[in-house]
């Protein structure tokens, strides 16, 4: 409970633009291709682009207007990595040696880590 508050925290002390709430999850935009579109407990997941992954998007499961959409900055051509930063925020999607997980850092400190629900490839 008190890393989900920290991690609203984090969304509002940031100034994230909300995206617009749904019923359903994360829709990359319709002129992208949609690379990843998977979840977690607390959220889904997307990876949106043109003819290479582009922007990491999440939304919060519990509360859809704590939701962002990033530039892309780092990416693995396999499709088991995708790195997205805000300022001192790194959000990681990645299928490591013990599994598939949603990582959010702020520095060298995790601020969130679950496991995803649904493999993407």
């Amino acid at each position: 409970m008190h890393l989900v508050w920290r991690f609203t925290v984090a969304f509002t002390l940031l100034g994230l633009t909300p995206l617009a709430a749904t019923a359903r999850p994360l829709n990359c935009r319709s002129h992208e291709s949609t690379f990843v579109e998977t979840e977690t407990r607390s959220y889904w997941v997307n990876i949106c682009g043109g003819d290479f992954p582009a922007y990491y998007m999440a939304m919060n499961k519990q509360d859809p207007k704590l939701s962002i959409r990033l530039p892309l900055r780092d990416w693995s051509p396999r499709g088991d990595y995708f790195e997205a930063v805000n300022g001192d925020y790194t959000y990681v999607l990645a299928d490591t040696p013990r599994g598939i997980f949603l990582t959010v850092s702020r520095g060298t400190h995790e601020l969130l880590r679950e496991p995803v629900l649904r493999r993407w490839y």
